[in-house]
């Protein structure tokens, strides 16, 4: 008889037994299935499956277009420092007073080539021409601008390079131990020359005066007395004359009297002779020619004593007349006039010359302080390409030093095929890669013809201005820069753009494949209004409210 236990071990060894054969039988079923095929179920598996839509889903989010470039860091203005236009043969760099990295203010000498200095100021309009006396100008007027902050009023001369802006120059420059270039070496020459032309034809002036003042005075009392005698002697000289002719003239006819009695007597005498009454004939005739000649003489003499009378009378006249002072007026006239063009050319050359702001002696820089980029470092000569032989100078630019004036900025070249996305007013991001610190700004300029970059690469030039000043150690700096070109502001419905199709009408639609649908179902076109693309989506909403919805699956091939 067995034990109880031994016979329960050996039931539930066959139930295990019997499971596992059942489990067998089960697989081998299902191998022999798989391999064993009708031919209806193998041309059924061999046949393409049935085509089914590739679907997207509709999101709703923030779409934006970015442009992503890189930009160096540069300040606003760099202000070049040359040679000045007063130096004389090769230049010398003879002092400097700055380091690179130094802050300079309104005012203060940069360096010194060949004795001459090189100043400060603040202004918006760079140097290209020297400033001297009686100019006018942008640059003028900052010229006094300046030199009135630094103390020196200017405001009289009111944008003309006058007295006043000629006094500050001179003070700038004697303060600082130099004398401003004159606008010409025989300057002072000239002006003497000038005043002594003056003094010449002041005295000239002054004699044509006095010369017309004695005759504008009329005739003195000596003058009507001499003219009153003269005419009382030219009187006496007429009746004279008068008298003298009726006594010459009886006389004459007093001895025609006699001559004819004679000649009667001889005529009617039987003792006269025939030679003797033609000797009386002859005197009768001498004395009828004698008492002619005393007429006429007389007649002479009366005419000329009379001419005399009338010309002493008018004489006397004259006197009584206001005086013709026309020569001596013309003659003052001219003298005053030969004084005064004098006097013009004095003031006007003394106008024009006086201290000149030569090219270069001056630099302008928009904003103070500035920083110094570079400068020379040594003393020497300046090589001929116009940079000194000396560490520290720019040999390409021609500079001597350069001045950082203004906030940073960041220079960018905006390719081609980015111009029309970026416009000036938009947001920039500029990113630090070193600090990973990112700080916001936006366009200010956009170069309206293309040019070669520091990359070597065509673009448009546009300059980056942060919204807060960058730190000075990021100058020089390469950033990443990111603008964001367009955006939808607020969240969207956004698909694919392959999800888009248009239709002949214009009109652009979406396919979408309704919810719990069989995936090759023919899919349901919806009207939609399509916005703003990036990133390979598009915005849209559909035409009708509702047609649409997060969530949807919307067609992009098969």
């Amino acid at each position: 008889m067995e034990k109880p236990d031994s016979g329960g071990r050996r039931r539930r060894w066959w139930w295990l037994a019997g499971i596992a054969a059942l489990i067998a039988v089960a697989a081998g079923g299902w191998i022999v299935g798989q391999r064993v095929r009708s031919p209806s179920q193998a041309a059924s598996e061999a046949a393409p499956p049935d085509a089914s839509w590739i679907t997207a889903t509709v999101e709703r989010r923030v779409l934006s277009q970015t442009v992503i470039s890189r930009g160096d860091v540069r300040p606003q203005v760099s202000v070049p420092v040359g040679v000045p236009s007063s130096i004389e043969g090769s230049p010398v760099i003879t002092a400097i007073a700055v380091t690179t990295g130094s802050e300079v203010t309104e005012g203060i000498r940069l360096l010194e080539v060949s004795g001459r200095p090189v100043f400060v100021l603040q202004g918006d309009v760079p140097v290209y021409r020297s400033l001297k006396p009686k100019m006018t100008g942008a640059d003028v007027s900052q010229l006094q601008a300046a030199l009135t902050r630094l103390g020196c009023d200017t405001t009289p001369d009111a944008g003309i390079y006058g007295p006043a802006t000629k006094a500050c120059v001179t003070k700038l420059y004697t303060d600082a131990g130099y004398t401003p270039v004159p606008t010409s070496p025989t300057d002072e020459a000239d002006l003497v020359a000038a005043q002594q032309t003056v003094t010449d034809a002041q005295a000239a002036a002054d004699s044509a005066q006095l010369t017309f003042d004695n005759a504008n005075k009329g005739p003195s009392d000596a003058d009507y007395l001499a003219a009153d005698t003269a005419l009382k002697a030219a009187q006496r000289g007429y009746n004279d004359a008068v008298a003298s002719r009726t006594a010459s003239v009886a006389q004459a006819q007093g001895a025609l009297t006699r001559a004819q009695t004679t000649l009667d007597q001889l005529r009617n005498s039987p003792d006269a002779t025939a030679s003797d009454i033609a000797a009386a004939e002859g005197d009768v005739d001498t004395a009828f020619a004698a008492v002619g000649d005393a007429q006429r003489s007389g007649d002479s003499a009366v005419a000329s004593a009379n001419d005399a009378v009338v010309l002493a009378r008018a004489a006397r006249q004259a006197l009584d007349e206001p005086p013709d002072v026309t020569a001596e007026y013309v003659a003052l006239g001219q003298a005053l006039g030969a004084r005064d063009q004098a006097q013009v050319r004095l003031d006007e050359l003394r106008a024009s010359v006086g201290p000149t702001v030569a090219q270069g002696e001056i630099v302008f820089a928009p904003n103070l302080p500035a920083r110094v980029q570079q400068i020379v470092t040594s003393l020497g000569p300046v090589g001929a390409d116009g940079a000194s032989d000396q560490p520290g100078a720019t040999a390409a630019s021609n500079d001597l030093a350069t001045l950082a004036a203004g906030d940073l900025v960041v220079a960018m070249t905006l390719r081609a095929s980015d111009r029309g996305l970026v416009r000036v007013g938009m947001a920039v991001e500029l990113l630090d890669e070193q600090s990973n610190t990112a700080h916001p700004a936006s366009i200010t300029a956009i170069a309206d013809t293309q040019a070669t970059g520091t990359d070597g690469q065509p673009g448009f030039a546009t300059v980056i201005t942060p919204t807060e000043p960058l730190p000075d150690g990021l100058s020089g700096a390469n950033l990443r820069v990111t603008v964001t070109a367009a955006s939808t502001e607020t969240a969207t419905l956004v698909v694919p753009i392959a999800a888009v199709s248009s239709a002949a009408d214009g009109s652009t639609n979406v396919s979408i494949i309704p919810a719990g649908a069989n995936p090759s179902a023919a899919p349901i076109v919806v009207p939609v209004k399509a916005g703003l693309s990036a990133d390979g989506f598009v915005s849209i909403e559909p035409v009708t409210a509702g047609a649409l919805n997060e969530g949807d699956k919307v067609v992009v091939g098969r």
